[in-house]
């Protein structure tokens, strides 16, 4: 533990006890006691009225009416802090500030969060593999980085045609859709807001420039209200399914499934029917009908050319 941390969790100690035993302090923290009387002089100094307790009972304690009552929060008010570190922890990976708040919370909990079983584990948030999803997360925090800083972003981007392009973008919101990592942001080049791929990012740097944020909210890419879609698939894959449609969606027969949706999917369906092999079929509109035939042509051709 480093000192900086060790010393803060001392302090949420002493804000919670009536008098801490330096021999208590050094097991705590696996240090002499020379260290933790540095430590108190340290806190001394930081401007925090330590009280020294001789004897055989004696330690150290705060001025009474300097502490914070650890009744500012409930012990279920802690515990829901602590899932939402969780969570973060999970999505986005932990920065250090994070960690020490989470000690410092755990530290005020006590005995009670050790009896409390974890409401939230996220090992994989997204569909990613592990090496991809903590690849993602470093770019994350660099992202999130520029975000609160208003700080421009030069990216090295690889779009739908597999070609590279730099991009100098001004960052708005990251967001989370169908298991991958999106920025939305502001292309300098293409001059207007794009949605990029964070697995597509391949190189990143924060540039010294800054930005003045604009509503971006009234120029959000909307997705139009598309025309009528219909699909059907297998019996058996009834529980995917449930993972991309809604019961509205959904016609179970007893041969098959039906799907019936509204969209403007024509560039990104044609992948996700793919995943399902000869498991699906278009039934409708027939242009996606007949798209859907070509992309299967062309796989029977890819085997074809060896």
């Amino acid at each position: 533990m480093k000192k900086i941390e060790r010393i803060l969790a001392m302090i949420v100690l002493l804000l919670d006890s009536e008098v801490v035993p330096a021999a208590q302090l050094a097991q705590r923290f696996e240090v002499t006691k020379r260290t933790i009387f540095r430590d108190i002089e340290t806190i001394e100094l930081a401007g925090f009225p330590i009280v020294s307790h001789p004897g055989r009972h004696g330690g150290f304690s705060l001025v009474s009416s300097f502490k914070l009552r650890t009744h500012t929060y409930s012990n279920e008010e802690r515990q829901e802090i602590i899932n939402a570190l969780n969570v973060n922890e999970g999505l986005f990976g932990i920065a250090d500030q994070q960690n020490m708040i989470k000690e410092k919370i755990e530290l005020l909990q006590g005995d009670s969060l050790k009896e409390k079983r974890k409401h939230f584990v996220l090992e994989s948030p997204t569909m990613h593999r592990p090496e991809i999803e903590a690849e993602t997360k470093e770019k994350i925090n660099c992202i999130n980085l520029a975000l609160k800083q208003n700080k421009k972003l030069l990216i090295d981007y690889v779009d739908n045609k597999g070609e590279h392009t730099k991009r100098l973008i001004h960052p708005y919101e990251m967001m989370l859709m169908n298991g991958s990592w999106y920025i939305h942001s502001y292309c300098e080049e293409r001059e207007a807001f794009r949605y990029f791929k964070i697995t597509r990012i391949r190189q990143l740097m924060i540039q010294k420039t800054t930005f003045t944020p604009s509503d971006y909210r009234n120029q959000m890419i909307e997705e139009a209200d598309g025309s009528k879609i219909r699909l059907r698939f297998r019996k058996e894959d009834l529980g995917k399914l449930y993972d991309y449609y809604t019961d509205d969606e959904i016609r179970v027969t007893k041969t098959h499934v039906d799907v019936t949706i509204y969209a403007n999917q024509q560039k990104t369906i044609l992948p996700f029917l793919l995943m399902f092999g000869n498991g699906v079929k278009v039934i409708s509109p027939i242009d996606l009908q007949e798209k859907h035939k070509q992309e299967i042509v062309k796989l029977c051709e890819t085997y074809r050319k060896e």
